[in-house]
């Protein structure tokens, strides 16, 4: 039977008028009351009639997603995906959700969230990927009362409401592990990545930094461990003759691990240049890195649920801010592993 606010008065001695206040936080309760009322929903398992309260609802909630541009990264579009699925839901509400893009430069950043600070924002979600400008951000979105979320990048001394995204030390810890693998005595691991210029992705590091415990662990020599990293404007195709010069140089390399999304860059170098007998290990389910993992270029892809990502983000939002409800600090995603032969069951999933 469904539990009424008349049964909580009555089983907490206070009068309905106290329960509505107290439930929907309107006008000032006693200590007392609020504790005899919480205790009374607790015990009778209350569960607010949502739609009720949306049309107790004064004013119109407005969130705003920050994302990275995913025409510059396709990683992208799959947490957009899940925002946009969220928005179709939370229409019947009084929630409106605005998304603006910026571009992978710290001045697009930076005007990004001051446009969106002009917004009056009830809540607000980002990918820390700038961390200055994010700890700039993160102070004036303190100072106006305004909670926020982190996708992808946690950056915990920002105190975001709440972080959604993969553990990024336990994911390079599982690459080390498939590149062990593959790896034989006196071989070679070479980690490799190409990005824009000026990116500063912490998880990036992150996974390099798990990446390299799980060997030192292992007692694997640090020699045994290259690294060549590359900072390119995205038009300039210098760094293939870079990397096929590495790449001739170093016989031993036998697995290349990539610990950003463009793993895909890697192997077209070696489709390329044919060079054969190399494991690539990367992330993300990307279009272009599934197509050379069913080629047999790459052998994983560490995925992470990116619909699902998205989609939780303006959940979580509307649970804290709507609902009134405790959201859980670290919202971690699952770490996937892919290969051709599981892969086309996987769409970035949503749950």
């Amino acid at each position: 039977m469904k539990v009424r606010i008349i049964d909580i008065a009555k089983k907490a001695g206070v009068s309905a008028g106290t329960v509505d206040r107290i439930i929907h936080q309107r006008g000032k309760c006693s200590d007392d009351a609020i504790e005899k009322v919480n205790k009374a929903i607790d015990e009778m398992g209350y569960e607010p009639d949502i739609s009720a309260r949306n049309l107790a609802l004064k004013k119109v909630l407005h969130f705003v997603c920050l994302v990275s541009d995913p025409n510059e990264i396709k990683y992208w579009y799959r947490p957009i995906a899940g925002m946009e699925k969220a928005i179709k839901e939370l229409a019947f509400f009084k929630v409106k959700v605005d998304i603006i893009y910026f571009s992978i430069r710290a001045l697009s950043f930076r005007e990004a969230y001051q446009k969106a600070l002009k917004m009056r924002v009830d809540g607000l979600i980002y990918a820390p990927l700038f961390f200055e400008e994010s700890k700039i951000f993160a102070e004036e979105l303190h100072q106006n009362n305004i909670p926020f979320i982190h996708l992808n990048i946690y950056q915990r001394e920002l105190n975001p409401l709440c972080f959604i995204g993969q553990d990024s030390i336990q994911a390079g810890r599982l690459a080390a592990s498939l590149c062990e693998l593959g790896l034989g005595d006196n071989e070679q691991v070479l980690i490799a990545y190409i990005s824009g210029i000026h990116q500063e992705y912490s998880h990036i590091n992150s996974r390099i930094e798990g990446f390299l415990h799980f060997f030192a662990e292992q007692g694997l020599p640090m020699k045994q461990i290259s690294q060549f990293q590359l900072e390119i404007d995205e038009n300039d195709k210098g760094y293939e003759v870079l990397f096929k010069d590495y790449i001739d140089s170093s016989p031993k390399v036998r697995v290349i691990f990539v610990p950003n999304s463009r793993a895909y860059r890697i192997a077209n170098l070696l489709k390329k240049f044919k060079i054969k007998g190399i494991t690539i290990i990367g992330f993300d389910a990307l279009e272009d890195n599934v197509k050379f993992l069913n080629q047999g270029y790459i052998q994983f892809l560490i995925a992470q649920q990116s619909k699902n990502q998205g989609y939780q983000s303006l959940m979580m939002l509307f649970k804290a801010l709507f609902r009134k409800e405790n959201i859980v600090k670290e919202q971690y995603l699952p770490i996937d592993i892919l290969c051709k032969e599981n892969v086309d069951f996987y769409s970035g999933k949503m749950v």
